[in-house]
């Protein structure tokens, strides 16, 4: 693939132009919708976590390593030879490519008949899935100027949202009326389709076109140089683990509570689909959007809001899941809607000042960097810990996964440290 293979699209520009320009905010459409694929096969295998346990003979801490640290760490390191494709060549292809590939290896899940073939289509989903945020910031941030991002990204993260509540609600019904297998064929082949579609839609914009610095739009860096900026950058260090601290004690949360509810209350497939569906995706609809514009609106007076709103969505959100666990099934509701739409808050503005801190040439591999510490730290060992901790404890209705999920949030102290860290330097960077 040569460098920027699909002929770059120059746009004008103005802050007005790119504001009013249709083409900004079909692309972002565009990528919240591919978004919305990946995150919903990532909860597609977790409201079919116990059907999938029953009929292959897995253990908590096999589908641990499958939904968690396992296709995390994969997920993670493909980020960034994929990446560094990116920052050289075109997004829009990348994105396109990996969309088919993951979504045809969804479908394919409906296949497997053991661990072992569960595990290949699983990781290979990782693998593919590795190609679509890095490139997809770093075009944004070609569409959009930077007061603006927040907004932008807010809108693209709503395919976590969409895309949860899709996993969760139809692989739920789905899989009930017909079989976990169907769910994955249902769910898979939409993918397959639209990624022909963005074959041809997305296009690729001007590479640096909102950045005034001489000579960067154009430079490329060595590995060396690269692993360099980031090292010596303490406001990106701190970003990065402070997301990826704060997102390992909300993923033990959000990864497991499904199960919970339908071990420790008896519940259906389709009832906790729907419940957790509704949660996790309408609080992270209006979440996302309200924290994205307000972070870009606060940012203008001081650009360290963009770290301080996910420090004070991390100050509620582990009080509240020690709570969750207090309440009866009913009250655990109402604190379960508030804890998802705090969850929400923080990824846009993380994402946001991420990218603020990076060149050009170096936005989709800065943004594989934070990704492959956010998803091996966060979405991998959040997961993966309260599943081994729940082994080891057992007992109780759901076999020990209430205290595990509860021990997890020490991670979130350590997340917003991190933070406290970045905002340090983050104003003067």
């Amino acid at each position: 693939m040569s460098p920027d293979a699909a002929s770059p699209e120059p746009l004008p520009s103005t802050d007005r132009a790119a504001m009013m320009s249709g083409r900004g905010w079909f692309v972002v459409a565009m990528l919240m919708t591919t978004y919305s694929f990946s995150w919903m096969d990532r909860f597609l295998m977790v409201i079919l976590v116990d059907p999938i346990s029953k009929d292959l003979h897995v253990s908590n801490t096999q589908i641990g390593l499958l939904t968690g640290f396992g296709a995390s760490l994969l997920y993670s390191l493909a980020g960034f030879p994929i990446a560094r494709m990116a920052d050289r060549a075109s997004r829009s292809t990348i994105i396109s490519t990996v969309l088919g590939v993951w979504s045809s290896l969804t479908a394919a899940t409906s296949l497997v008949t053991s661990f072992a073939g569960l595990a290949l289509t699983r990781f290979g989903i990782a693998i593919a899935s590795a190609g679509c945020s890095p490139a997809a910031y770093s075009l944004i941030s070609d569409y959009f100027p930077e007061r603006r991002r927040g907004t932008a990204i807010a809108i693209y993260s709503l395919g976590i949202s969409i895309g949860t509540w899709a996993g969760l609600s139809l692989g739920g019904l789905v899989a009930d009326r017909f079989g976990w297998r169907q769910a994955f064929l249902f769910l898979g082949l939409p993918g397959v389709l639209f990624a022909l579609f963005m074959a041809f839609a997305l296009k690729e914009p001007l590479r640096g076109r909102f950045d005034n610095a001489q000579g960067e739009t154009d430079r490329h860096y060595s590995a060396r140089e690269a692993a360099g900026f980031f090292l010596r950058n303490r406001a990106f260090l701190g970003i990065a683990f402070g997301f990826g601290f704060i997102s390992c004690a909300s993923a033990a949360f959000e990864n497991w509570i499904p199960t919970y509810l339908i071990r420790a209350h008896d519940l259906s497939a389709t009832e906790v689909g729907a419940i957790s569906g509704l949660f996790q995706g309408l609080t992270g609809i209006i979440g996302a959007l309200a924290f994205g514009i307000l972070a870009d609106r606060l940012a203008r007076r001081d650009r360290r809001w963009y770290l301080w709103i996910p420090l004070l969505c991390t100050a509620v959100i582990g009080p509240l899941i020690l709570l969750f666990f207090q309440l009866s099934l009913n009250a655990s509701y109402g604190c379960y809607f508030a804890i998802e739409f705090m969850i929400s808050g923080y990824s846009a503005p993380l994402f946001a000042a991420g990218q603020m801190l990076l060149p050009p040439r170096l936005r989709a591999l800065g943004m594989a960097t934070i990704l492959f510490v956010l998803n091996v730290v966060g979405q991998g060992l959040g997961p993966f810990l309260a599943g081994f901790a729940s082994d080891l404890i057992g007992g109780g209705p759901a076999g020990g996964l209430g205290p595990a999920i509860m021990m997890m949030q020490i991670f979130s102290v350590l997340g917003a440290a991190a933070l406290l860290m970045a905002s340090a330097t983050f104003r003067k960077a």
